[in-house]
């Protein structure tokens, strides 16, 4: 605690804030700006507004209203996002933390968030986790379609179209199940697809390390529309 208010307060002396609430907030506005590009694995045209705050709220971590958007945006390890927007009506981050150039939110009061997944960031991460079969996702409206190669009856690689759904697997990933199957024009029977099905069905995070969880999903064409808020006591049970 010490530490953290020996380096605010040097901050605030640097920039000499004291007192200047806009500038202060202007202030930690760019840091956390700063935070999340670096922390990001893609952060294409981010911007934070957040509310006016003052050195005591900076102490303790705590922003009010504040909004998010960016047009790409990911983490190691998830997918690339776009149209990504985020309001909420406060937060409690991590000070020190942000003085050590790192943004993390410990908890976030009532929150909406709205972002895309585009199919062509699917297909990317499909590839990533299953290259045998170098799959391709089309996404329309409310219908998953998937293309690629099997090996089928030691016949080499044989190329496959399937008729997929998506399915929510937990708050913060979903699971792509195979509904029908055909390898070389030809559609499986029961037996052989219940086989098949399996090298296909893919489960995939969507890593986000916020305190926030899906709500809600839709597939429309080109993309899969997601609706997020934060993660309330019940879901800590």
């Amino acid at each position: 605690m010490v530490k953290r208010i020996v380096g605010i307060g040097l901050i605030v002396f640097v920039f000499g804030l004291v007192g200047e609430r806009s500038l202060l907030t202007g202030l930690v506005r760019k840091s956390l700006l700063d935070a999340l590009a670096r922390e990001a694995q893609v952060a294409e045209e981010i911007e934070l507004e957040i509310a006016p705050l003052g050195l005591l709220d900076l102490l303790n971590g705590q922003v009010g209203e504040f909004s998010f958007t960016a047009t790409r945006f990911g983490f190691a390890g998830g997918p690339v996002f776009t149209n990504v927007s985020l309001h909420s009506e406060g937060m409690h981050f991590d000070p020190d933390a942000l003085l050590q150039k790192e943004f993390i939110i410990r908890e976030l009061r009532k929150t909406g968030m709205t972002l895309e997944l585009p199919e062509a960031e699917l297909t990317t991460m499909m590839r990533r986790d299953l290259p045998e079969l170098e799959p391709t996702v089309f996404l329309e409206e409310n219908r998953v379609e998937l293309e690629g190669f099997l090996v089928l009856f030691g016949q080499g690689r044989l190329p496959f179209r399937a008729s997929a759904t998506l399915e929510k697997a937990s708050d913060r990933s979903l699971r792509l199940t195979p509904l029908g199957l055909k390898v070389a024009g030809v559609p499986l029977w029961a037996e052989l697809f219940q086989k098949y099905a399996q090298e296909i069905s893919w489960e995939f995070p969507l890593e986000i390390p916020w305190p926030v969880r899906l709500r809600h999903f839709q597939v429309a064409p080109g993309v899969i529309k997601m609706e997020w808020q934060e993660v309330g006591e019940e879901d800590h049970k």
